[in-house]
């Protein structure tokens, strides 16, 4: 089995991100004149924007862009590299309450988190308040804060009464919230949708229950359950949401570039945005969209929006830089999975990192038998 030192890795990554600052720098150099935009450097250093900062609790979150708690995505690595490219905070997989409380092995592993990847929230979904209560209470000292999943659409979680579900249960959203508010000590935020269908939007209701009962932030998709993941987003209703509540609003939902965060954060008035399925093998979409709205107010003098757009949503960095990100990626799984666990999961990913490039589709049938990483380095360097 490959075994590979976690620090050395950090310090792989830290190299990679100033092959990705020199890539940007050039494209910025070459296509704009260096004066409309602040040193690269300077515009990211610690990813910090003082004017954007807030707190969830005791928690201060250093920039309005933050990782989604993705399902079968956003695990160790995946934070590790959102972290990196400027990610402010960091949300586990959703994991489930009562393989929490029953001690599932498997659940445990999901709550597992480095010093890479925090701030970071451990999401946990259910419907018995008592048990939710204990599961929160079982992994509290791993948190940085406990996470309410109160929006999940997928038909298994909504059979269990967990997840959407529960927007259709005001009265358990209270006693679930309340109960967990008052005996944790870490702040416990919670993750909505607008309702459960256009018929019942319910959310600045639901958001007034969350703050009346002591959670420290919500975010909200502005989809309904019944929606899933298709149809519009409905930010309007979001925006009602952060004119109805004191606590930090999270905005998401299609949020897929720098143009469209600045602009969603502007018009909702939000404290931040959420960064989902756009960051699927695309780490440096944190980096852009934070380097972005520094920019938009370099030297106190704001710049025009459609200035900046050109600037940091027209950068996609080389396939050189891909690949050596991608290789760098399987490591990372592999640090944490093992090497055969890895290199299965690790087939998606591939796919995502180089979607779009010329060829790729006809490469995909060779992911499937790659079997270890000399067989994924080998398939990569042939992109």
């Amino acid at each position: 089995m490959t075994v590979i030192n976690l620090d050395i890795l950090i310090k792989e990554l830290q190299i990679l991100l100033k092959k990705y600052k020199v890539e940007i720098i050039d494209f910025l150099n070459f296509k704009y004149s260096p004066n409309k935009v602040k040193d690269i450097e300077s515009i990211t250093g610690d990813f910090s924007i003082k004017r954007s900062m807030f707190k969830i609790g005791n928690i201060i979150v250093k920039n309005p862009v933050v990782s989604a708690p993705l399902a079968g995505i956003s695990d160790n690595t995946y934070r590790i590299f959102a972290r990196a490219f400027g990610s402010a905070l960091n949300y586990t997989e959703m994991i489930s309450s009562y393989g929490i409380y029953y001690k599932h092995k498997k659940s445990f592993s999901l709550a597992d988190v480095s010093r890479f990847e925090r701030p970071c929230g451990l999401q946990i979904f259910g419907s018995e308040p008592e048990i939710m209560l204990e599961a929160a209470f079982m992994v509290e000292k791993l948190a940085d804060f406990i996470d309410i999943n109160m929006g999940c659409p997928v038909p298994k979680v909504l059979k269990n009464k967990s997840g959407g579900y529960l927007l259709r249960d005001e009265k358990r959203i209270s006693d679930i919230i309340s109960i967990i508010t008052s005996k944790i000590k870490k702040p416990v935020t919670v993750k909505l949708r607008i309702g459960w269908d256009r018929s019942n939007i319910n959310v600045l209701k639901i958001a007034k229950i969350a703050e009346f009962n002591g959670a420290s932030a919500v975010a909200v998709h502005g989809r309904t359950v019944r929606q899933g993941f298709s149809g519009g987003v409905d930010y309007e209703v979001i925006k009602e949401v952060k004119e109805g509540i004191d606590i930090p609003v999270i905005v998401s939902g299609d949020i897929n570039s720098f143009t469209k965060a600045s602009n969603i954060l502007d018009y909702s008035g939000c404290d931040a945005v959420m960064i989902g399925r756009a960051s699927k093998g695309n780490p440096w979409i944190f980096f852009n969209i934070i380097a972005g709205l520094i920019s938009l107010e370099y030297k106190g003098e704001p710049a025009k929006i459609d200035e900046v757009s050109g600037l940091f949503d027209g950068f996609t960095p080389s396939i050189e830089f891909k690949k050596d990100l991608a290789k760098l990626y399987l490591k990372f799984m592999i640090h944490f999975k093992g090497e055969e666990k890895a290199v299965r999961e690790f087939r998606k990913c591939i796919s995502w990192i180089f979607k779009g490039i010329k060829g790729i589709s006809r490469m995909r049938e060779n992911f499937v038998s790659m079997k270890n990483i000399d067989d994924v380095f080998g398939q990569i360097d042939n992109i």
